[in-house]
């Protein structure tokens, strides 16, 4: 293609849109595969995406939604603090209030260039299993400051021209548990953005700057137009307001939104949600952008390209001082991983007044975090539910639901690196709503100790079931449990951070789905084009 070329035609931007989604997940799989930790490397916790030089998203590979719905709001944090950057520069950040979601989510972004010109942005962001702060996992069960959550880093240059720099290295080695899995995971990431900015500029080289910079106009101009015509032709307007509740340590937590759909646009208004929290259960303006995000993408076709035309026609309304928009210094490491699971319950639950019969039943609604540490070890996991129900089929059983999309740790690599036994990892029967369809089942697991080790757990559906649909019952609520060496038991709080001994064990039952329609009410006919807001699993 020449250099000259104006305009993009219909065939080459089908083409050139494949050329450059496979770049983040060429990025995803390169980082896997050299991570350190299990938790990158086997559950794959992480994400990638590329950004243009005004800071726009142009691509992302189908990782964790809550990462990558966070992301443009690192970039710009980082485009604020660095105008200026070059070759080999890679910047660092987790700063909730910058742009980040949880203190152990860290992004790396390096910027690629054309001929001394600034084209544009290839990231990621991975979950490290642990970055310090007062308990092993940088996830406890209760903190009241993001400080007590690990070290917090503002943008900050990583690499200068491909070098990492000493004082960030300094700063990993002396602030966390396993510093060597750490530097370990962050040169992954280092690599991943190298790999990124690498095929970028041989995407240039190839088909010229024009090319690049007319595709990266039409593809954002063509996804802003496809949402457009799909929310005109194809959603109703109209506004719907709900209400749901984290189950709290003390008392329920409120989170209330009002959806208004209008002919063009998706507006989300939070402003009678709860204010701040004085636990962790805060989640940051960038995590409930995330949250809104991913439902809207959930009712749109899949073939829209995810980039930043699809979120023009967003507008989110969320108080500064918020539970979904707090102010610093405020905990927020459980509300990046439960609060945005109830973001999405609650804005499906004011959907599905205004698209009867085309939202599922609410799904186990938690990621059931388990976080294990030991002096010089950590282990962290989120463990699989059950999904609602649809007016089309049964709920999966033992998935990871909305927000997440990770895998299970195999039990080889868990007892390999570990000193714990998996003792059972099984369907809980019976947990899934009843109804015309039923809700996906949750899962048992159990883990043995084979040393002395501190845990936390931060999980939810402990109080309040996930609801049924259209007259299906609810999903069973998920319980938290330790087994002593005797054998007897005693329930845990949905969230806590304790002692375990040598042959004690952790049992973790996760929540079922709700269940879909009532058994005798005749399913509701669908054409072959409606969306259903169920999350394709990662393959």
């Amino acid at each position: 293609m020449s250099n000259k070329t104006p305009t993009i035609d219909a065939v080459t931007l089908g083409v050139f849109k494949h050329l450059v989604l496979a770049i983040p997940e060429e990025m995803g799989a390169n980082l896997r595969r050299t991570a350190f930790s299990p938790n990158i490397k086997e559950r794959l916790d992480e994400s990638c995406a590329l950004f243009d030089a005004k800071g726009r998203l142009i691509a992302q590979a189908e990782h964790i939604p809550v990462h990558l719905g966070a992301m443009p709001s690192a970039v710009k944090a980082v485009m604020n603090d660095f105008p200026k950057l070059n070759p080999g520069d890679q910047v660092i950040v987790n700063d909730p209030y910058r742009g980040g979601s949880h203190l152990p989510d860290i992004t790396l972004i390096a910027p690629f260039f054309w001929q001394g010109k600034l084209k544009g942005y290839a990231v990621n962001r991975a979950h490290h299993a642990d970055v310090g702060g007062k308990i092993p996992g940088s996830m406890p069960g209760f903190s009241s400051m993001l400080s007590e959550e690990g070290i917090i880093i503002s943008p900050t240059l990583f690499a200068r021209n491909g070098i990492i720099q000493k004082n960030v290295l300094k700063l990993f080695q002396d602030s966390t548990r396993n510093p060597q899995e750490r530097i370990g995971d962050l040169n992954a990431q280092r690599g991943a953005n190298s790999l990124g900015v690498s095929r970028c500029t041989d995407f240039i080289r190839r088909y010229g700057e024009q090319a690049f910079d007319g595709f990266v106009e039409a593809i954002i101009g063509y996804a802003a137009r496809r949402v457009k015509t799909y929310m005109s032709s194809n959603l109703p307007k109209g506004e719907s307001s709900a209400t749901d509740y984290l189950d709290g340590q003390d008392h329920p937590i409120p989170i209330s939104v009002r959806i208004r759909l209008f002919a063009d646009s998706f507006e989300a208004d939070f402003s009678k949600t709860a204010p701040q929290h004085h636990g962790n259960a805060n989640a940051p303006l960038s995590v409930t952008q995330s949250a809104v995000y991913y439902v809207l993408r959930c009712l749109l076709p899949d073939d829209i390209p995810p980039n930043h035309g699809c979120y023009e026609s967003v507008r989110i309304i969320a108080p500064k001082g918020s539970l979904v928009n707090p102010v610093a210094p405020a905990a927020v490491s459980s509300g990046n991983v439960e609060t945005s699971q109830r973001i999405v319950d609650v804005l499906l639950l004011a959907l599905n007044d205004l698209l009867p019969g085309k939202i599922p039943a609410q799904a186990q609604g938690t990621m059931n975090n388990l976080s294990i540490g030991w002096k010089t070890k950590t282990y962290y996991e989120t463990i699989a539910g059950g999904m609602g129900a649809t007016s089309k089929k049964d709920g999966a059983s033992a998935v990871q639901v909305h927000m997440t999309n990770t895998a299970n740790t195999p039990t080889e690599a868990l007892e390999t690196t570990y000193p714990l036994q998996v003792v059972k990892t099984a369907l809980r029967e019976s947990s899934g709503g009843c109804g015309l369809n039923s809700g996906g089942l949750g899962v048992t697991r159990e883990i043995l100790f084979l040393e002395d080790a501190q845990v936390s757990i931060q999980s939810e559906r402990r109080k309040f079931p996930p609801k049924g649909a259209a007259g299906g019952g609810n999903g069973k609520c998920g319980s938290n449990s330790l087994r002593y060496v005797d054998g007897s038991t005693v329930e845990l709080p949905g969230r806590c951070t304790i002692e375990v001994k040598k042959g004690q064990s952790i049992i973790i039952d996760t929540p079922g789905g709700g269940g879909w329609g009532r058994p005798n009410l005749p399913a509701i006919p669908h054409s072959n084009t409606d969306n259903q807001a169920n999350h394709r699993e990662r393959s």
